[in-house]
């Protein structure tokens, strides 16, 4: 289905970059492409995108450096990064200074993209992140009638890399009071996104409040205790956000 979204391709890869281009054409974007990061700000000034999907090592100017002088010229266009190298800490910077997301070479082009889907405007994102099946239906449902985008996540290792992929305006992080490999989950999205509203939900509030304040229980938006009120998170998320405007 043909959309009315523009997405500018940048990566040296001429082949690699034609390649992207067909692909989200057919999936119904209109995409052009540059090479270099260079042109890839020239061409942002002249004409007006959606996103920017661009990789992280180009001669002259890398895709960091790119991105941070697009918001100079853009600043409420979305970018997400692609990489085939270790590059961890150029992009963890950039995630910290705001980039949508970022993706490991070999893109995996499904969620690639739902990512795009996601960066465009129309109502927050929550990741939901909790093994209890039920209770993230519930509330997938519950944030997509108050207009929200939910993105369900089990398992921890991708509650990181999705934070990664997606800029969420909310995650609902599910950690036991005796979960070590929570607070190391906790730790690890907010390395990367310092920004985005965390609530806690746990067994016992008291003791994961101890647990987390190794860190810093000051970077948590609350914390919520089970059996959850839904209403109640509801409101909570809702105030959050509002806090975020």
């Amino acid at each position: 289905m043909k959309t009315n979204r523009r997405i500018l391709v940048v990566d040296d890869n001429i082949d690699y970059c034609e390649g992207l281009i067909d692909f989200l054409e057919m999936e119904g974007f209109d995409a052009m492409g540059v090479h270099d990061g260079f042109k890839a700000v020239e061409a942002v000034k002249k004409e007006v995108f959606d996103m920017v999907l661009m990789d992280v090592r180009m001669p002259g100017m890398d895709g960091v450096e790119t991105f941070q002088r697009l918001k100079d010229v853009s600043p409420e266009t979305p970018t997400i990064l692609m990489t085939a190298f270790a590059v961890e800490s150029r992009i963890r910077e950039a995630l910290r200074e705001g980039v949508f997301g970022a993706f490991q070479k070999p893109v995996d082009n499904e969620r690639l993209i739902c990512s795009i889907n996601k960066s465009f405007p129309g109502g927050a994102i929550v990741m939901i992140a909790d093994d209890d099946k039920e209770l993230c239906s519930d509330l997938l449902e519950k944030f997509t009638d108050k207009g929200y985008r939910g993105v369900i996540v089990r398992k921890r290792e991708t509650a990181i890399q999705m934070a990664g992929e997606k800029k969420f305006d909310i995650i609902i992080l599910d950690t036991k009071h005796t979960d070590i490999d929570g607070l190391e989950t906790y730790q690890k999205i907010r390395d990367f996104r310092p920004d985005v509203n965390i609530i806690i939900v746990t067994d016992n509030k008291e003791e994961t409040e101890k647990l987390i304040d190794k860190v810093s229980k000051n970077d948590v938006y609350t914390f919520l205790e089970k059996p959850l009120n839904i209403e109640n998170l509801l409101e909570v998320t809702q105030k959050a956000l509002e806090a975020r405007n």
